[in-house]
Parts: structure tokens; C-alpha cells; sequence
């Protein structure tokens, strides 16, 4: 659960450490059926606010990046926004290219779109993070949860109406989107992890449309080599044109 980003805790020489303040206040809060996760985030957040004022998001990522490939220690990632504002600033980047979708309060969020990008899409959107205890140095994620699934159920993506699906996430601190293949991601467990690194994060912020390449192996087959792209909100268009030819070209080979 440490691990995972489920418990607020921190490793101290490869050991690790609870503060019991910390560990209170979540017991407490689970007790009355609050996400183990979002409480994390809760007693971490207002840990920080405890603190001295942080430099630019954009600084903060970039010495992130640096630290990390020292081998040091790096701050963690936790802001996020509701799922209706994920949706808002998704609509926002698509700009007028989004014809119509539905309510941004559900989960998953769909929209039609006009030509050069594709007509129909299903968007499960999540906030990229990196939570106390979670990733190694210079890797971020989101955990995959969607509407219905409860702990240790497994679930897939609706790949239904002839929608393309589209799995992505939203990093606040960077203001950079995510997108996956969704496409390799079946039958996954509750709150997996989805990962990507630091660098691409900062390399996106900078105006660019970043890959990464990610070696998986799916549940129902061999391993494969994932691209996964990010990308600032006015390149969102240009990163969903090509997400969707390199996942058609991935199906093809």
C-alpha cells in the first residue's frame, strides 16, 4: 500500500517510516469510506502548505528531472483536479475541433469531433501524479480506476459504439497531457499503474509534442514496445492525430 501511494508514508534508508499524526488522520478518514489514495494526497498537500513557499511549477519540474538523474530524492508530484475540471481544460485544449460531447461530470467523456482528428472519441481521463511512496525517481503515473470498478475487480476499457478509446492523463504542475495506448491496457487490475517519465513531462512543457517509448508485456499476449505522447494544451490536436495513426500502425504490424 506504501508503494502504491495508498498509505502516507516515506522511505528512510530503504525502511519505511509512518508518521503517526499522518496515519491517524488516515485511519480516520478511511473509517468513514474516503479513498485511501485521495487521502494520501489530502494529508501531503496539507503538509506542504505547512511549509515555505515552492519556486515555478516549470523550475520545480525541471530541477525534478535533474535530481533524478543524480539519483536523488525529488518532490513529490500531488496536485490534481476534479475529474469535471479534467474534462473542462481537455474540452478547452480541443478548442473548436470538439463538435459536441457529453456531461463533463461522467466518466468517461465523450466527444465528436470534426475532421482531421478523429469523429468519435471516449476519453478516460485521469491526473498524472507522483504520490509519496510511489514510482522510482523521475516517474510519475496515473492509476487506473474507472466508474463501477471496486477493489481487486479487474475491468476494461468500453470499446463500445465504434468509439476510438483514448486513455490519458493530465499533469497540473506542468500543465501537460498524457496519452497512452489504450489499446494495450485489458483486463487490468484496480489502481494499476501507468507510468511516464519526468523528462517527457519537461520536454512537453516545453512546446513540444515528446515520445516515449515503454516495454510491456499485456495480459493476452507478448511483449510489445508502447509510444506514449505528451504534449502541451495547444498541441493536443496534433498529439491526438498522431496517437491514433500510431496505435492503427501498432494493430496493423
Amino acid at each position: 500500500m506504501l508503494q502504491d501511494g495508498e498509505l502516507p508514508g516515506f522511505k528512510l534508508r530503504s525502511e519505511w517510516r509512518l508518521k503517526r499524526d499522518h496515519f491517524e488522520r488516515w485511519v480516520s478518514g478511511v473509517a468513514t469510506g474516503k479513498d485511501p489514495v485521495e487521502l494520501v494526497i489530502e494529508i501531503t498537500q496539507g503538509a506542504q502548505r505547512k511549509k515555505k513557499s515552492k519556486p515555478h511549477a516549470s523550475e520545480r519540474a525541471r530541477e525534478q528531472g535533474e535530481e533524478a538523474q543524480k539519483g536523488q530524492s525529488v518532490t513529490p508530484l500531488t496536485t490534481r483536479v476534479s475529474q469535471p475540471e479534467l474534462h473542462r481544460r481537455f474540452l478547452k485544449a480541443l478548442g473548436d475541433k470538439a463538435k459536441s460531447h457529453s456531461e463533463i461530470e461522467r466518466k468517461p467523456l465523450e466527444v465528436n469531433l470534426s475532421a482531421p482528428l478523429p469523429s468519435r472519441i471516449r476519453v478516460y481521463l485521469f491526473n498524472v501524479t507522483r504520490p509519496p511512496g510511489g514510482r522510482p525517481l523521475g516517474e510519475h503515473k496515473v492509476q487506473l480506476i474507472i466508474p463501477g470498478q471496486k477493489r481487486g475487480e479487474r475491468a476494461n476499457f468500453d470499446q463500445s459504439d465504434g468509439r476510438i478509446v483514448l486513455l490519458a492523463g493530465y499533469a497540473a504542475e506542468e500543465d501537460v497531457f498524457v496519452l497512452w495506448d489504450a489499446g494495450l491496457y485489458a483486463d487490468f487490475a484496480w489502481s494499476r499503474n501507468v507510468q511516464v517519465k519526468a523528462a517527457t513531462l519537461i520536454e512537453a512543457s516545453a512546446g513540444r509534442v515528446a515520445e516515449q517509448g515503454r516495454r510491456l508485456r499485456p495480459t493476452d499476449g507478448e511483449a510489445v514496445t508502447e509510444t506514449l505522447l505528451a504534449c502541451p494544451p495547444r498541441r493536443l490536436c496534433d498529439a491526438l492525430q498522431r496517437r491514433v495513426e500510431i496505435t492503427r500502425r501498432r494493430m496493423a504490424q
